[in-house]
């Protein structure tokens, strides 16, 4: 039966080729479709594969017409799933302290350290799970997404099955996974007290002292240390992170230094120095260097007495006290680190200069070598040259090093501000780069800030 030109279907072919659909036009009174006007209907429209005759049959039976009808169905592809390692081991360590609903910050939820036993598995991988093409009403292939394998992990003081998929430790230590990365170390681990009587300590690694440490102690690793109880006028260095469970109490003989972060309950009389950032209960009377950020968190917080400067900022919920005891805290870089970091380029341009003059003058033995045919290797002359220049090229790295410091240094203190989310009082005084301002009042909830030359005030956010 032909049909008026009119009635002509509609189809789509939509969901990246899974389905297609089929709009009829009604057709006049005594007029029919067939099934083999469908199927042409559909071949013109080069679907091909997963056709529901079911579907095309009903549509004639009960004349469907003006609405869309699914009429065929691909087959989705199955994506492949990549590798990836499973580990057995809690690298979500807690790195912050966690603040109480009491407003009191709980210094004991922080962990440092992650052990592990020597054959204790610490990952399992599990390859990666290919997928299956599809094919869409086109007939045409629907291809599955390329599952892909994870690089084998790097690093030291672990071993590997032979069919590398499950890795394991070979040491009692501590692990840290980074980057798919792992590196297993040996922990210096002491159950008691560290006294005169065990002795300093200067380990590689980690250490972690579950006692409390007394005074005349010296503390050096070249990684984290770790104190559950009191410690008094010691020495403490570090390579990573610092952490004081029950706080410290130097009486103006301890020193705390670390190129990470210092976590502390408290400290009391203690001279500091902190290349990352610093948190605390309460400083009392202590003189700090922060090259970071510090944050005295925390509803009973304070900083009281003391020198105590941060080059990324200050927050704090008290800083001084009713007594107005001298207080003095400080943020960002003053003019003095500017000068040295002029000084020092200078000093670049110097230094270089003289490089180029002693390159120049070895450039001249080596003319001197090809026009006479004589060697000049072990002439003093040459030889105090190239002594000077390992001299100069030493000191110009070293040069460099300092400069780029300064110079982020002076970048991340550009915004630094004091922030005192509660009471600040009189007998503080504030330094922002250049400028000091000696509070004469008692002020809440205030911000001190650097604008044109000057130190503001804006309320400050909790």
């Amino acid at each position: 039966m032909a049909l008026p030109s009119i009635s002509t279907p509609k189809v789509k072919i939509v969901n990246k080729d899974l389905e297609a659909w089929i709009r009829l036009p009604a057709l006049e009174e005594g007029e029919h479709y067939t099934i083999e006007y469908l199927h042409d209907v559909l071949r013109v429209n080069q679907i091909t594969y997963g056709i529901d005759e079911a579907q095309l049959q009903k549509i004639l039976d009960e004349e469907i017409y003006e609405q869309d009808v699914l009429v065929a169905r691909g087959i989705p592809a199955v994506e492949g799933q990549d590798g990836f390692y499973e580990y057995k081991v809690n690298m979500n360590l807690e790195k912050k302290p966690k603040i109480l609903p009491d407003g009191s910050v709980d210094y004991w939820s922080m962990y440092s350290v992650q052990s592990v036993q020597k054959d204790q598995v610490i990952a399992i991988y599990h390859p990666a799970v290919k997928g299956t093409d599809g094919i869409g009403v086109s007939g045409k292939p629907i291809a599955a997404r390329v599952a892909r394998e994870q690089g084998t992990l790097r690093g030291t003081g672990f071993g590997r099955s032979e069919d590398y998929l499950t890795y394991f430790s070979l040491m009692d230590g501590k692990i840290d996974i980074e980057n798919d990365k792992i590196r297993i170390q040996p922990i210096y681990e002491v159950s008691g007290d560290a006294n005169l009587t065990t002795g300093s300590i200067d380990f590689t690694g980690d250490i972690v002292i579950h006692g409390s440490v007394e005074s005349g102690v010296t503390i050096k690793a070249t990684g984290s240390i770790t104190i559950d109880g009191n410690v008094e006028a010691c020495n403490l260095e570090a390579g990573k992170d610092i952490i004081l469970r029950s706080g410290m109490v130097g009486g103006n003989k301890a020193h705390v230094r670390t190129k990470g972060n210092l976590y502390a309950k408290f400290i009391e009389y203690t001279v500091i120095q902190v290349e990352g950032d610093m948190e605390a209960d309460v400083l009392l009377n202590c003189t700090v260097a922060c090259r970071g950020s510090i944050l005295i968190q925390g509803s009973t917080a304070k900083i009281i007495g003391g020198d105590v400067s941060a080059v990324k900022g200050i927050r704090a919920t008290t800083i001084g006290n009713e007594a107005e005891m001298r207080t003095a805290v400080s943020v960002g870089v003053g003019t003095d680190c500017i000068a040295r970091l002029n000084l020092l380029k200078k000093k670049l341009e110097i230094t270089k200069m003289e490089i180029d003059k002693i390159e120049q003058g070895l450039a001249k033995f080596e003319e001197m070598e090809k026009e006479r045919g004589v060697s000049y290797r072990e002439d003093p002359r040459r030889v105090a040259l190239l002594r000077t220049r390992i001299q100069n090229m030493a000191t110009l790295a070293g040069d460099e090093g300092e400069v780029k410091r300064l110079e982020h240094m002076i970048s991340d203190g550009a915004n630094a501000t004091v922030c005192v989310t509660r009471d600040v009082f009189p007998g503080v005084s504030i330094a922002i780069r250049d400028q000091i301002l000696n509070v004469k009042n008692n002020a809440k909830c205030v911000e001190f800030y650097h604008l044109n030359g000057k130190i503001c005030t804006r309320t400050a956010e909790d």
